[in-house]
């Protein structure tokens, strides 16, 4: 080897050195600082979050292969089952440079790539790459030393997972000059991949839209009000394959579903204006805590229809009311139940 190769290698070799030590010194006064500068390992799972400023923010995005995403609201409050004292989104299972986490003025988003192309990327007006650190840490190299991994699951067998917290204080903020206020207008939800996502809504008290595409999706909604949509689809304006969706204790103002296969069903669920669905098969079980003949009701189905335990099949629909809000039912053959529940909940009236 010639000598100026082996000086040319030496020096790489302590530039290496150099970063190593710097990457180290760097993490440990992060975590002095109480400062997240390397995803937890925790329990097997990779974990990391990132504070959300709700100032002029307007719509939160996501884009995932598949997953969960859980969207907690009033997380602050002391004894809140998902406590949090800031608004965050944490990520878990989802290598740092996979994916992009980015905030504009009104829009924070998070999309994962699922490739090489997240660390190195070029654009027209330069070049981005998020560090050194994240390939070459500490956690990772001792990791590599001790074939810690293999005694883990793939990282790709891991089960990836969004939280969004939001404080009372945040969502009370957004909405503090009523309808002139800018606020949290949406929160969009896109699963790419085949397994779809599973979404969890809680507590939250906000006029936000809720959109969520996705070719299989579990839906929960519960101690939620909206008077804005949540609305359930695949890309473009094609149907979900299956969805299941299970609302409780809540006030909407639009919900609109369509799923080849919907399994949908809610207990105290306040519909202020328009309920429309569009599947194939399934089970819709609907119980209302208000009397049934205020709503406008159009149910089309060759699955059985009972209207409180009543076969209303004429042979295979049910329009009933006149006014607000309106119900449209549309399926091949799903099975349709409507019945009045006595509304003792607790969740707050409309």
């Amino acid at each position: 080897m010639k000598p100026t190769s082996i000086i040319s290698l030496i020096v790489a070799v302590l530039l290496v050195i150099v970063g190593l030590v710097t990457c180290f010194i760097a993490q440990n006064m992060a975590q002095s600082n109480g400062e997240q500068l390397f995803a937890d390992h925790v329990n097997g799972n990779i974990s990391i979050s990132e504070e959300i400023d709700l100032d002029n923010l307007e719509r939160i995005s996501v884009v995932f292969s598949s997953g969960k995403v859980n969207i907690y609201g009033n997380c602050d409050t002391p004894g809140a089952d998902h406590y949090s004292e800031v608004s965050k989104i944490e990520l878990i299972n989802f290598k740092e440079n996979y994916y992009t986490l980015t905030r504009s003025s009104n829009l924070l988003s998070f999309d994962e790539t699922g490739d090489i192309t997240s660390m190195l990327k070029f654009w027209e007006n330069g070049f981005s790459f998020k560090g050194m650190r994240y390939i070459l840490n500490m956690e990772q190299i001792r990791e590599f030393i001790e074939q810690h991994k293999k005694n883990q699951e793939k990282d790709e067998d891991r089960e990836k997972q969004i939280n969004i917290y939001l404080t009372k204080e945040a969502l009370e903020k957004a909405t503090e000059n009523g309808e002139e206020s800018l606020g949290l207008k949406q929160i969009q939800i896109t699963a790419r991949g085949a397994g779809g996502c599973e979404v969890k809504i809680d507590n939250m008290r906000i006029n936000t839209d809720y959109n969520i595409v996705a070719d299989s999706v579990s839906l929960t909604v519960s101690q939620t009000r909206t008077d804005s949509f949540i609305n359930i689809k695949a890309d473009g304006d094609a149907a979900s394959k299956k969805a299941d969706v299970k609302m409780e204790n809540s006030v909407i103002g639009y919900l609109n579903i369509r799923a080849d296969e919907l399994n949908f069903s809610s207990t105290s669920l306040h519909v202020r204006n328009e309920l429309k669905f569009t599947s194939k098969t399934g089970a819709i079980v609907f119980a209302s805590p208000v009397r049934l003949s205020t709503y406008n009701m159009d149910i089309r189905s060759k699955g059985r229809i009972q209207i409180d335990g009543t076969d209303m099949s004429s042979p295979y629909s049910y329009v009933s009311g006149s006014g607000n809000p309106m119900f449209t039912i549309e399926s091949e053959e799903a099975d349709v139940n409507c019945y009045e529940a006595d509304g003792s909940s607790g969740f707050e009236n409309p």
